[in-house]
């Protein structure tokens, strides 16, 4: 394939980021976290104030538009380990701009949702078929094109500009993404109570198409080496007796190499998990905290002490991976994943409310830096897009059950408390995988050069 620094387009972009002060990781270092916050509306705390709305607008049930978002996210998962081979081929740039602006799009199609299924249903479609199939529709776009690929690009965008600094990057991105995540519902919740939920919905398109999709083309890039630049260049160096479990992956290793390294699996199993839980919790946020007779406004201020939490736990995770042996972050992940599910069980008392705050907002933190750090520190940069492609894939597919299997607990025994029970035992299975699976691949593969690609 030939190379975008062999043409007059790769000389000038080098001539311009080579010639900056400073180094452009700092500015990929914003982008990214611009990027990842400019996917909330296709996240599950963006959807999930529009959840009721929909359900209202669509005439759908509560079970039906959560088999529905399970339907359209794991439709998404089946194609998005393909963004991550387009990432590591094509680079970030045009696969940013293309998801942004078709989830800009989608965005739009669930303004009109109800219109449109009102337009099957005049043609001999069932109602309640219309408005599975156009509500499944717009979940799978807003899914794939905001938290698959968006996501996908901006957190591995900079995983790409960052080696032994890549724990402080992702820590100083996590003040702003963790706190913008957790925090979400409430400014969202306002705006559709000033201006409606169609208008809102209108309104995070305006700004993805018109605000954000410029954004990407003007700040955008993939690596530093395909920009004619050093890694970290100008970067204080580490220090020479930091411990080599803290440093990078010294062999690249491919998909088909990664898939068979057990801790692989166990890692894939406990961010899939925490996606599946975390985002079932979000997503019927309102209905959760209805059973004890607590309305929307006051559910949704849930999210504000969480995400002061998870930006320190991020904060303190992404700092510590620098240092440390990653196992040891997974292994507080794990305890969080305990905390969170034993707080399903006990809401409505304020223990169980501290210890949602605590489990949630850990949870929450170390998973952000996790999927960020995790990748190119045990399987290398050179596969990243395809490895945390196939990552992604596992998490979205795990985002769109979670919701599913809420609402089936919830319809068979009235309470949502049953869920904690369930994920008491699968966070306590997964604890004792990451405590007795070894991590380190050295042994798995000779090492392999890392190759240039697009600016």
């Amino acid at each position: 394939m030939k190379q975008i620094e062999n043409t007059a387009e790769g000389i000038q972009q080098r001539s311009y980021i080579s010639r900056l002060p400073f180094y452009y990781g700092w500015v990929i270092l914003i982008a990214g976290a611009v990027g990842v916050l400019a996917s909330i509306p296709g996240q599950t705390m963006g959807v999930s104030v529009f959840t009721d709305h929909l359900i209202t607008s669509l005439n759908i049930s509560r079970v039906g538009i959560s088999s529905a978002y399970m339907v359209g996210t794991l439709g998404s998962s089946l194609i998005i380990s393909y963004a991550g081979v387009l990432f590591d081929r094509y680079g970030a740039r045009p696969v940013a701009a293309f998801a942004a602006f078709f989830l800009s799009l989608f965005l739009l199609l669930l303004v009109f949702s109800s219109n449109i299924a009102s337009l099957l249903t005049s043609i001999g479609i069932p109602s309640s078929i219309a408005a599975f199939a156009v509500i499944g529709f717009g979940f799978f776009g807003i899914r794939f094109f905001g938290q698959g690929v968006l996501t996908l690009v901006s957190r591995g965008m900079v995983a790409k500009w960052f080696s032994t600094h890549r724990g402080l990057a992702t820590g100083l991105m996590g003040i702003t993404t963790s706190f913008g995540f957790s925090y979400a519902p409430q400014p969202l919740q306002h705006l559709i109570n000033q201006y409606g939920w169609k208008s809102s919905l209108g309104i995070l398109s305006a700004l993805l198409m018109f605000l954000f999709l410029p954004f990407i083309l003007a700040f955008f890039r993939s690596d530093p080496e395909s920009c004619g630049l050093e890694m970290e260049r100008g970067l204080p160096k580490p220090r020479k007796n930091r411990s080599a479990r803290s440093e990078d992956a010294h062999v690249e290793l491919d998909l088909k190499d990664a898939r068979r390294h057990a801790a692989f699996w166990v890692i894939l199993l406990s961010l899939g998990y925490w996606s599946l839980f975390n985002t079932a919790f979000t997503f019927h946020i309102v209905s959760i905290y209805g059973e004890f007779g607590i309305d929307a406004s006051q559910a949704v201020k849930i999210f504000l002490p969480i995400s002061v939490i998870s930006v320190i736990s991020r904060f303190l995770g992404s700092y510590l991976s620098d240092r440390i042996a990653i196992k040891y972050i997974y292994i507080v992940y794990g305890l969080s994943l305990i905390i969170a599910s034993v707080a399903m069980m006990m809401l409505q008392t304020a223990a169980g409310t501290v210890l949602v705050i605590i489990g949630y907002g850990i949870g929450t933190g170390l998973f952000g830096m996790l999927n960020i750090v995790t990748w190119p520190k045990i399987y290398g940069r050179k596969h990243l897009g395809a490895v945390s492609g196939f990552a992604m894939s596992i998490i979205v597919a795990g985002s769109a059950i979670g919701p599913w299997a809420f609402s089936m607990v919830y319809r068979f025994t009235h309470s949502y408390q049953g869920t904690g029970v369930i994920g008491l035992a699968v966070s306590s299975f997964i604890m004792l995988a990451i405590l007795f699976i070894p991590f380190s691949t050295e042994k798995n593969k000779k090492g392999t050069t890392h190759e240039t690609r697009r600016c």
